[in-house]
């Protein structure tokens, strides 16, 4: 199809009939857009069907635009005061979706004026719920978009709410965190997801993977809010590591408001955090002036030899595959497990000792070299564990602990809510 004709695409719907509407019967929207790739519809993002990525579930601009739109007209003048977006044309990462954007309203779709609470000049996030200052009456509401992230823009949902403090209903999603030095999406650590979805009562449950570098307070603090977040292992030693990519989880660690799971490289780095910070150099068992460690709360498990540079664990010693844990205490995380379990470890580094305010809740059972294996914040659903339970090897125990987890979280949530 030539793009002359794809250049202005209109749909009408009758709005109280829409699944997606969460205004009550403000009569016809009808929605139309810039540009519409071949096979999808403006009308794909108002289509009731929130996370389906299909092409005939979403609207897509053409590629090679300098700024595209998406609009919706009603037939009388509306009340909106809030919007609920879901952005990208990928299950879990932020793909093909606005980067830079603002929504505008009008009453004529001849004048148009930004709401300037709506501005966002760097999106990060799958799900984001926009609040105007105040409700405004409009003919037709449109969002901007003046760069992507990728080729086009993916708009797979857009609800319109009538007031501003209007309550938005958002299933549980998770944020998965790519703790790696490869900034690639997908990437280490989206396991978590799939485990988190086998769980009895979570299929549901959906999710967004991002790099380290966005996760941060302000990522976290957007509606609608993740239930928690999983960290993922890693693989530099920590002399290697960028400590300003852990700027933003140091902080998330420091206010204790949002459940953490981390793994193996991520365990390590929150106990990092919580002993040293980010703000003086970090070092390893290879470099480190044994006088003088910088890092002390980081360790290996042995080595067998001298190895050359940092970063080579070719002397190290290693725990590998399925190993015994055993409880400490009553933790629930580890509800309906017997006192000893098994688990998947891949690692040579370990924590040597738990956090000021941290509490061991596993150690290292039958065959087991390191003893910090699950740590916890004290009163607070925060874990560090040495051990990976999205790795594949012993899935019932995984799947356990996993959802273990997300009730603690789910509960938590609910108390802060009270």
């Amino acid at each position: 199809m030539p793009k002359s004709l794809l250049s202005y695409v209109v749909c009408t719907v009758l709005l109280g009939v829409s699944p997606a509407t969460s205004t009550a019967a403000l009569g016809e929207l009808t929605a139309s857009a810039s540009t519409t790739a071949v096979g999808h519809s403006p009308l794909g993002a108002r289509d009731g069907d929130r996370f389906n990525v299909a092409s005939s579930n979403t609207w897509r601009g053409t590629p090679d635009e300098r700024s595209w739109w998406w609009e919706a007209k009603f037939a009388e003048p509306t009340e909106i005061g809030a919007i609920l977006q879901i952005t990208g044309d990928h299950d879990f990462v932020l793909r093909n979706a606005p980067r830079s954007y603002v929504w505008q309203v009008s009453d004529d779709e001849i004048n148009w004026r930004d709401l300037p609470e709506t501005r966002v000049t760097r999106e990060q996030r799958t799900f984001r719920v926009q609040r105007f200052k105040q409700a405004q009456t409009v003919r037709a509401i449109r969002i901007r978009i003046d760069s992507v992230t990728g080729e086009a823009p993916v708009l797979r949902e857009i609800e319109f709410f009538a007031k501003p403090d209007a309550a938005v209903e958002f299933p549980d999603w998770i944020v998965a965190v790519n703790t790696t030095h490869d900034a690639s999406l997908p990437g280490h650590g989206q396991e978590f997801i799939p485990l988190a979805k086998t769980c009895e009562g979570w299929v549901g449950l959906q999710a967004q993977q991002v790099w380290l570098d966005a996760f941060n307070p302000e990522f976290v603090a957007i509606e609608p809010r993740p239930l928690a977040a999983f960290l993922s292992g890693n693989f530099k030693d920590w002399c290697e590591v960028d400590r300003a990519l852990w700027r933003g989880t140091a902080e998330i660690l420091r206010e204790a408001k949002l459940p953490l799971w981390a793994s193996c490289g991520g365990a390590q780095g929150l106990a990092i955090l919580a002993e040293t910070g980010v703000e003086q150099p970090w070092d390893c068992p290879h470099c480190r002036d044994p006088k003088s460690p910088r890092l002390p709360i980081y360790g290996h498990i042995g080595h067998t030899g001298t190895s050359p540079k940092c970063g080579d664990y070719s002397a190290c010693i290693h725990e590998r595959g399925p190993h015994e844990v055993v409880k400490v205490g009553a933790d629930p995380v580890f509800a309906g497990l017997p006192s000893a379990v098994q688990v998947m470890e891949s690692h040579c580094g370990q924590i040597e000792w738990p956090p000021a305010g941290w509490s061991l809740v596993a150690t290292a059972g039958q065959g087991t070299l390191t003893k910090m294996q699950c740590l916890r914040v004290d009163g607070r659903p925060i874990y560090a564990a040495q051990f990976h339970i999205e790795m594949a090897g012993t899935p019932d125990n995984s799947r356990r602990i996993m959802a273990n987890f997300l009730g603690i979280a789910r509960a938590w949530k609910q108390q802060a809510r009270e």
